[in-house]
């Protein structure tokens, strides 16, 4: 008699995880009596995506100079990274699958559940932080770059990180530099126009 198996475990996942995000989403949003989701007004959008940014900064921040003092972490799973002492704009996603969990996922999740932002947001915020990420990769200094214009912390400030001499520095990301002047590892730096075109970054100590 053939034996047949059926696919509980895997069942069991799927709902689990269905949950999980039905989970997430009431805790984030209210629904009118017809079971659809009811948009914050503009201003407490907003406000929720300053929240969720200064949370994902901080989680970044800290996980990542934890990536840096950890001699271990740093070996075997940020190391891959920094093989970019000079970055370009892909290579702003180009790390080990754990430092993609800590720092990403676990960081936008925490964004996403303190800022209390509902899906729809959540979207718009994650496309952002993943454009702002990759600009600051990019390694360009573009005229007109809205970035460079309302960030200090941009593709030049980040460059600097990647330098060999800048490793211990700027480890703030993806949009503000306050932890690193907070906690003295701010590393200014100067843009040279270089006579054949472009410019260069140089660090300066304070």
């Amino acid at each position: 008699m053939q034996q047949v198996k059926f696919g509980w475990d895997k069942d069991q996942r799927i709902l689990s995880g269905l949950g999980n995000e039905y989970i997430g989403l009431k805790l984030t949003s209210t629904a009118d009596a017809s079971g659809t989701t009811i948009q914050p007004s503009v201003p407490v959008q907003l406000a929720q995506f300053i929240v969720a940014m200064l949370v994902m900064d901080a989680w970044q921040y800290f996980v990542h100079r934890f990536m840096h003092q950890n001699k271990f972490l740093y070996r075997h799973v940020h190391s891959q990274h920094h093989r970019l002492v000079v970055p370009y704009a892909i290579g702003a996603l180009y790390n080990h699958p754990l430092e993609g969990l800590l720092l990403d996922t676990f960081g936008g999740a925490i964004s996403f559940l303190v800022s209390g932002m509902t899906a729809r947001t959540a979207v718009v915020f994650f496309c952002f932080a993943v454009i702002k990420t990759v600009d600051d990769h990019c390694g360009l200094w573009l005229p007109g770059n809205i970035f460079h214009i309302f960030f200090w912390n941009n593709s030049a400030y980040h460059d600097i990180h990647h330098q060999l001499q800048g490793t211990k520095y700027n480890y703030s990301q993806p949009f503000f530099a306050n932890w690193d002047k907070l906690l003295g590892t701010h590393m200014p730096y100067d843009l040279l126009k270089r006579p054949e075109g472009g410019f260069e970054v140089r660090l300066k100590k304070d």
